[in-house]
């Protein structure tokens, strides 16, 4: 999206006034001796709501604000004690019986019992929450008493005893009505994790105050600042002066540099993130008609060459791929077979495109849908919070004219781009996922009753609107299966046939590029050990185990660098109103 150069200046310029008046405000009222921990990424977050959002920046919220039942140990992600301290099973398997640890309480100082548990997925699998439901959606709770509390699931369940839904406070959602929690903003900043939602200024800062009632004890950081920066350079710049504790996302193009400085430790977390390109495979709602082809969407498969995305785009750090990952553990990946694979090949594109009857009637260049029907142009979304998008964009939409299919380009952020995938406005794009541990939820996301419809496009998780009755019965198998090693050959067969019938182009399997200072703070912790990401990870540990070095860490200033940096975010940001302008930029690079 392209804006007039002149007018977008002349209100930076008035807004950045005021706003230069007022950042160092946003942060709240930070005491003098305070630790604070500032943290820069390349996301703002879309809801601090957890029954709403999507994005990795608001799960990051979350899983500092919100404790679960069971919890997962950083080196191996080991089901371990949570709020509940232990559990027992009975019924074959079908209930077990947790104890929460005596003297729960939450940030507000009231009690957390079993009845903010029982309350939290009773009412989760009735409403079928977002990032709760495929968890939850077979389980019963029933509060014993104050301190115990049972879940039955109606099916056999190999996830139990694991529930790591993030359980919220009774006494605050209770006031929310099931028409009201689509709109609720999730501000109340009452939780039970480590640290609580203190403050959200859209597009400046989000800031995170040390919970004293955390179950585990205060952390020794008072306070954590997250700063979303549209600018990767300015954020590695900020980092490395000294006005960044950690930064998230680092791009690519600096990670090797980064790697090299002084007091800074670059970190390639691996945990099972993938980048892909999603078509509109026609199932739900909108989308071109070429698309619902298979042979289409095969064709365009072989025309994307992913090893010059990977060598040219991400510089050589991140794994061609093949099919997707639905977990941070790779043995749920499945090989796909040489003769099924979409190598990239040109020709072979344009001849499954000649053969299906796309032919270009018009002599423009681009083909028709058959019998004389309209040009084949695809709608391209291109992320403004990526700094890969661009490039990305400008790779795929070369080789989609070369099999003579036209694109019609279009830039979004990424909270305009969710709803618009929803509504069916998007053809094309490049985003990714990081799975969690267990493979279900991110298998669930493709399954038919996830397709956004026209009655409801909130269906934000089934990007691709693809739809394939025979995997939803495998979905279904695999949700039930006990034996580990069979389960495992169903969801191979599930992954193998999504990529078969390509909704998906997977480009890579991309860890996360992060960044954090030697000299302020100690603890910093990989999640899964050795290769894992130390921030934004599945339960984020580094936060509450970390120390200060020393008094360098304290302090709630902010240097003139990130003030610029915010004020740029935040004009951009503030022009989604008026103003088109959207600067291409660093990205999450994935979506939980």
């Amino acid at each position: 999206m392209t804006g007039r150069r002149r007018s977008v200046f002349v209100v930076m310029l008035a807004l950045g006034i005021a706003l230069v008046a007022v950042a160092p405000s946003a942060s709240g009222a930070t005491k003098k001796n305070d630790i604070v921990l500032r943290v820069g990424t390349t996301q703002d977050i879309d809801s601090p709501n957890p029954t709403v959002g999507a994005l990795v920046s608001s799960y990051e919220v979350w899983a500092l604000q919100y404790a679960t039942l069971t919890d997962k140990a950083a080196a191996d992600f080991k089901t371990i004690p949570g709020l509940a301290e232990s559990w027992t099973a009975s019924n074959h398997g079908l209930t077990y019986t947790y104890t929460l640890r005596k003297g729960l309480k939450w940030s507000d100082g009231q009690p957390l019992t079993a009845d903010d548990v029982v309350y939290t997925v009773n009412r989760a699998r009735s409403e079928q929450w977002t990032n709760f439901d495929s968890t939850i959606a077979h389980i019963t709770a029933k509060v014993i008493d104050p301190t115990h509390l049972s879940l039955t699931s109606s099916i056999p369940d190999p996830k139990l005893p694991i529930m790591d839904v993030y359980i919220v406070p009774k006494h605050i959602y209770e006031k929310v009505t099931k028409k009201g929690l689509a709109s609720y903003k999730g501000l109340d900043g009452i939780g039970s994790g480590p640290f609580t939602l203190k403050h959200w200024s859209k597009g400046l800062s989000w800031e995170m105050d040390a919970n004293p009632n955390y179950w585990r004890g205060r952390p020794a950081v008072d306070r954590v600042i997250f700063r979303p920066f549209t600018n990767a350079d300015a954020m590695v710049a900020a980092l490395k002066n000294g006005e960044l504790d950690a930064a998230e996302n680092v791009p690519s193009s600096s990670f090797r540099q980064l790697q090299k400085a002084k007091n800074i430790v670059g970190v390639a977390g691996q945990q099972g993130g993938f980048d892909e390109i999603s078509m509109n495979s026609g199932a739900g709602v909108g989308g071109n008609p070429a698309l619902k082809d298979l042979r289409v969407r095969q064709a365009i498969s072989h025309a994307i060459d992913k090893q010059t995305i990977e060598s040219r785009v991400y510089n050589g750090l991140t794994t061609v791929a093949d099919a997707i990952s639905p977990s941070a553990n790779p043995e749920w990946i499945p090989k796909i077979p040489a003769d099924k694979r979409f190598n990239f090949d040109l020709a072979k594109a344009n001849t499954i495109l000649d053969d299906a009857g796309y032919k270009d009637t018009n002599g423009n260049g681009i083909r028709n849908m058959p019998k004389g029907g309209a040009d084949i142009t695809l709608r391209y979304a291109e992320r403004s919070e990526s700094p890969y998008g661009a490039p990305i964009r400008e790779f795929v939409t070369g080789w989609l004219r070369k099999i003579g299919i036209g694109t019609s380009v279009k830039v979004y952020n990424d909270t305009q781009l969710t709803p618009a995938i929803g509504k069916g406005d998007v053809d094309m794009f490049a985003w990714g996922w990081v799975p969690f541990v267990d493979p279900d939820p991110e298998l669930s996301y493709f399954q038919c009753n996830q397709v956004p419809t026209k009655a409801d496009p909130s269906g934000y998780s089934n990007d691709a609107s693809w739809c394939n009755p025979t995997y939803d019965k495998l979905y279904k198998q695999q949700n039930t299966e006990l034996d580990h090693a069979k389960r495992v050959a169903i969801v191979h067969q599930m992954i193998t046939l999504m990529y078969e019938q390509a909704p998906y182009v997977v480009l890579d399997y991309s860890p996360d590029f992060q960044a954090y200072r030697t000299d302020r703070f100690t603890g910093w912790v990989k999640q899964p050990a050795n290769i894992g990401p130390v921030i934004f990870s599945n339960t984020s540990p580094s936060y509450f185990l970390l120390k200060p070095i020393s008094k360098a860490s304290s302090g709630g200033g902010l240097g003139a660098g990130a003030v610029i940096a915010i004020i740029v975010g935040a004009v951009i940001i503030l022009g989604g109103g008026g103003l088109l302008l959207r600067r291409r930029q660093a990205t999450a690079g994935e979506r939980e």
